[in-house]
């Protein structure tokens, strides 16, 4: 296999791209377990729906894009970043603590997924 190395990527027009930079969809109920991954060495399960998502190598800052969705066979939803009820989530370059939930209920969620873009 053959590695590529180039500083930045763009489109045959000019325009920039930004491919996400870590990524992983995992179950998040019961025992936390990753489906698959690209960057990411582990997830911590914090309390029902509070997880930090661990990174291989780490980003180049925490002011990374981080987005964010969960659910179940039957429903899916976003994942809040905001901090209430005595939750902070917390963006450093080697992990993202985030909740999924709504307002001040957070839920484990079947299917989690996360990416960060830089």
């Amino acid at each position: 296999m053959s590695t590529l190395k180039v500083d930045t990527l763009q489109t045959t027009g000019g325009a920039g791209l930004y491919p996400s930079r870590a990524w992983v969809n995992f179950d998040g109920t019961g025992t936390v377990a990753i489906r698959d991954s690209g960057n990411v060495s582990s997830i911590t399960d914090n309390n029902t729906g509070r997880y930090t998502v661990n990174f291989t190598n780490s980003l180049s800052s925490a002011t990374y894009a981080p987005t964010m969705g969960f659910g179940t066979t039957l429903n899916y939803d976003v994942g809040e970043m905001l901090g209430n009820t005595g939750f902070t989530p917390a963006f450093l370059s080697s992990s993202c603590t985030f909740m999924m939930g709504s307002g001040a209920s957070y839920y484990d969620g079947e299917y989690c997924i996360l990416s960060a873009v830089e």
